[in-house]
């Protein structure tokens, strides 16, 4: 079994989606995917999680795989969408695209690493996941406190902890 075979068992077996991941089948728009970058890798870092994921060929309710016809090497206005998404990250983030047939189906994944310094802003604005919903950490500045706290002592133990 291939290691996005094994992953796509992992999430499927969620009973719903959670902070760190995200089903799709056909839907694409490049704002909205950086913001989910965003959001995903924050996410992931407040978590305690090494990565996130955004897959496409999935469908978010049932989690059975259904396939896609998105095609992470599209254009954004004569521009590569991993470029359009890249320059407007920060700090940058090594993301990558996935590809794979499972029972002749095409399921993409874009795997996104935690933040490990600051947390990750797209078009200059930070983005939380708050169950399967994607917000703007400002309107949030518990959580933000929260995620700075864990990128500078990781996540609170009772070693780490003030008593």
């Amino acid at each position: 079994m291939s290691k996005i075979s094994e992953l796509l068992n992992e999430l499927c077996s969620y009973p719903t989606e959670r902070e760190w991941f995200e089903f799709k089948e056909n839907w694409y728009e490049p704002v909205q995917l950086g913001e989910y970058i965003s959001a995903l890798s924050n996410a992931a870092a407040s978590l305690g999680r090494n990565k996130a994921y955004f897959v496409w060929g999935v469908h978010n309710k049932t989690h059975q795989i259904t396939g896609t016809i998105f095609d992470p090497n599209c254009d954004v206005k004569n521009e590569p969408l991993k470029h359009f998404l890249s320059r407007q990250l920060s700090p940058d983030l090594d993301f990558s695209f996935d590809e794979e047939i499972i029972n002749g189906n095409k399921v993409i994944v874009l795997t996104i690493p935690a933040t490990k310094t600051v947390p990750v802003a797209f078009a200059n604005e930070r983005y939380i996941r708050i169950g399967s919903s994607k917000e703007n950490l400002r309107k949030y500045p518990e959580k933000e406190s929260y995620l700075f706290e864990v990128l500078r002592h990781g996540l609170p133990t009772i070693e780490n902890t003030p008593s």
